[in-house]
């Protein structure tokens, strides 16, 4: 646009200096296209001989740790750029690349940024655009570099060590007969060595008994599984009131209050917590939630169970229809005696509360976490929810807007029979 309008008014200007025959015009006029023809021809060349790289290393991250990317610009040419305007696209929260640099011929630039990841979900880093052009802004130059890289940001979790668990109820006998690849206290036999069996599970006695390598075999540990039951229906979930703009952050730690500004996020934070806590202790974990897609995993341990509960709750949403309690009801045939299940929700809605107490009547273990609503500025308040778990022999936990889920989680807001708080 600006050199649309030099152009202009190098044009009146020439048509005056005809008219009148005023040789300053003509002067005027020849400096002017001087100036859009050297302005033309450097945008022109603004952007010839510059390259530009990033590296992000890692494609997983968690809220709450550091993402570092690194960025390197080249110019190859022997012409000095006097500005270099470098934007980025990318839509992770906070992570800032884009810059202004002054590059000299064969000079180059490179800077590291790092990002704290203040929001769990799947974001793009890139594409980037790259614009120059001559010093007066005449004719810019743009180059846009399509390349991008898709970034999972897992829920945070928080150390768990002092939450209490009730006991599933167990079949008769030491061990649930089913083999696993695992190491436990229950060693079932013995059988040869197969090439890829981990030296640790080799019986040395049994080796020398029979002159053959000779490997155990394991049978599970008489523990309950675990089923975590996150409730994800859009009209029970409530943002924090009198919240701003995510502010830029920094430093390797950043206070939780950051992105636990909903109880969306607490519940999903509370969830990737326990699923941490109770398969880091060899425990078999399996997660329910009621988002637009109800997502179902099935018991399992293992490090590849936790990543594939932490995939679901990154990208998960609280976008659901189905009520907490039609969820419990559609996935109860897979509780058992064998089985506790976690139920996390800041619903006050008494209906999932007697799903609850039907799941209880077939003498299975539950245990409830509740968001406390009226805190975070909607909602009502969950008494009376509370106060029908407590009568049924339910233990609570109530978890408040602010709190620290570690502390709120290590010993029961409401016990058996206890006393109620008021939220």
């Amino acid at each position: 646009m600006n050199a649309l309008k030099l152009i202009i008014l190098a044009i009146v200007v020439f048509v005056f200096g005809q008219l009148n025959q005023w040789s300053i015009l003509d002067k005027v006029f020849f400096a002017l296209v001087g100036l859009i023809v050297v302005a033309w021809l450097w945008g022109r060349f603004s952007l010839r001989g510059i390259t530009l790289t990033r590296e992000t290393k890692a494609d997983r991250a968690q809220v709450g740790q550091p993402l570092m990317e690194r960025i390197r610009v080249q110019n190859s040419s022997k012409l000095a750029k006097l500005w270099v305007e470098i934007t980025d696209h990318s839509d992770l929260p906070g992570h800032r690349v884009s810059r202004v640099l002054n590059l000299g011929p064969k000079d180059g630039r490179r800077w590291r940024v790092e990002t704290i990841c203040s929001r769990r979900g799947r974001f793009r880093i890139g594409p980037l655009t790259i614009r120059s052009g001559d010093p007066f802004g005449l004719f810019p130059s743009q180059l846009f570099i399509p390349d991008t890289h898709e970034l999972l940001v897992y829920p945070a979790t928080v150390d768990l060590s002092a939450f209490a668990l009730p006991v599933g109820e167990l079949p008769g006998g030491s061990a649930i007969q089913r083999r696993t690849p695992f190491v436990t206290p229950n060693a079932s036999g013995v059988r040869e060595y197969f090439p890829g069996d981990a030296f640790n599970r080799i019986s040395w006695s049994a080796t020398a008994r029979t002159g053959k390598l000779m490997v155990k075999e394991f049978e599970l540990d008489p523990t309950a599984d675990i089923w975590i039951a996150v409730d994800l229906q859009a009209n029970v979930h409530a943002g924090a009131a009198g919240l701003g703009a995510l502010p830029s952050l920094s430093g390797d730690e950043v206070p939780l209050s950051f992105w636990l500004d909903s109880t969306e996020e607490y519940a999903v934070t509370v969830g990737a917590s326990l699923a941490h806590h109770f398969l880091s202790q060899n425990r078999a974990v399996g997660l329910l939630a009621s988002s637009r897609q109800n997502v179902v995993i099935p018991t399992d341990r293992g490090g590849r169970q936790m990543i594939k509960i932490l995939e679901q709750l990154a990208v998960i949403r609280a976008d659901g229809d189905m009520p907490f309690g039609e969820l419990i009801m559609a996935e109860g045939g897979q509780f058992s005696r064998n089985s506790t299940v976690i139920f996390v929700t800041p619903s006050t809605n008494e209906d999932w509360v007697q799903s609850v107490i039907e799941i209880v009547s077939r003498r299975v273990q539950c245990v409830a976490v509740i968001i406390e609503p009226t805190t975070f500025g909607s909602g009502e308040s969950s008494l009376f929810v509370i106060s029908t778990l407590a009568s049924i022999g339910v233990p609570t936990y109530l978890v408040k807007y602010g709190d620290d889920i570690s502390r709120a989680l290590a010993t029961h807001s409401v016990a058996p029979g206890g006393k109620v708080p008021r939220p």
